[in-house]
């Protein structure tokens, strides 16, 4: 039988055998993967950053121990032995309860799926139309289209629709005095997933004089790698919340470029995604300018 490579008994050890070498690809390939869709779970929300500060901290306990900097690392080593475990439950616990969710359903070691090129712009223009022409009517809208961050949580707290995007269905959707009026429609890819969901509100004081809706469409931002489109229903003014950010005053054309920027990003719902999300530091490539809190809706 052909001798195992030196190389490889360095890595393995002085007796490994070619079955030794066979188990060994097969643990590194399942652990690679499982780390990969627990990425993949985490991308596009606020467990991803925490888990970069995390791996920083590793680092610094590192480099405190390589330049001898005795306090600093007995710091970080305390922290890091006694408290990261617990803080991982407690900071990682919607991550965690979803990941179990989706084991429990079989989607958890699902493979990437493709979305078919130019797939988002038609929702893009029958989201554009419904706001502008809710615009033009003085009717409130909450509109929340999925990116990188999941939103089937948010989903399960409204009405299930799952129905394609037409400006005619968000249009019946918000209608003065309907049963869904005042929650949130939830789009994913090409679907009307959920209607009538409920969405965090942002905590910041600097939105104190906004109305709920857009503390609601700005607490979603700040969660979840989403873009949430609010329609003034006493100004009628369509504004959009992305990553933490809320733009005022968007007419048709900006809206529609705006979102058309935005979703292309998401092609690959994979790790080209992922990868492109950390490449930015959880960040837009040409952030938007922060918008006027001070007018109430």
């Amino acid at each position: 039988m052909l001798a195992v490579p030196r190389a490889l008994q360095y890595l393995l050890g002085p007796d490994t055998t070619w079955r030794d070498v066979g188990l060994a690809v097969i643990d590194a390939t399942v652990v690679g993967y499982l780390v990969y869709r627990a990425l993949l779970l985490i991308r596009g929300t606020r467990a991803l950053h925490v888990l970069v500060g995390l791996l920083l901290l590793g680092v610094g306990y590192l480099l405190s121990q390589w330049a001898n900097l005795v306090t600093l690392n007995w710091l970080l080593g305390h922290f890091l032995t006694y408290s990261f475990i617990f803080g991982v439950i407690v900071l990682f616990q919607a991550d965690i309860r979803r990941g179990l969710a989706q084991l429990g359903r079989g989607t958890f070691l699902a493979g990437a799926a493709w979305e078919e090129p130019g797939a988002d712009s038609d929702a893009v223009d029958a989201v554009v139309r419904a706001a502008v022409e809710l615009s033009l009517r003085r009717r409130g809208a909450l509109i929340a289209v999925e990116r990188l961050g999941d939103l089937s949580d948010l989903a399960e707290t409204g009405v299930r629709l799952d129905a394609a995007v037409s400006h005619e269905l968000l249009l019946a959707l918000f209608q003065p005095g309907g049963a869904l009026h005042d929650g949130a429609v939830v789009i994913q890819g090409q679907r009307i997933v959920a209607a009538g969901c409920l969405l965090p509100l942002s905590a910041s004081s600097a939105l104190r004089d906004l109305g709920t809706r857009h503390r609601a469409a700005l607490g979603l931002a700040e969660e979840v790698d989403a873009a949430v489109v609010v329609v003034s229903e006493e100004r009628g003014e369509i504004s959009l919340a992305v990553d933490g950010a809320l733009r005022r005053g968007l007419d048709e054309a900006v809206l529609r470029q705006s979102l058309c920027r935005l979703l292309a990003r998401r092609s690959l719902r994979g790790m080209g995604a992922l990868l492109a999300r950390l490449g930015r530091g959880g960040r837009p490539s040409d952030p938007p300018p922060p918008g006027d809190h001070r007018a109430a809706i």
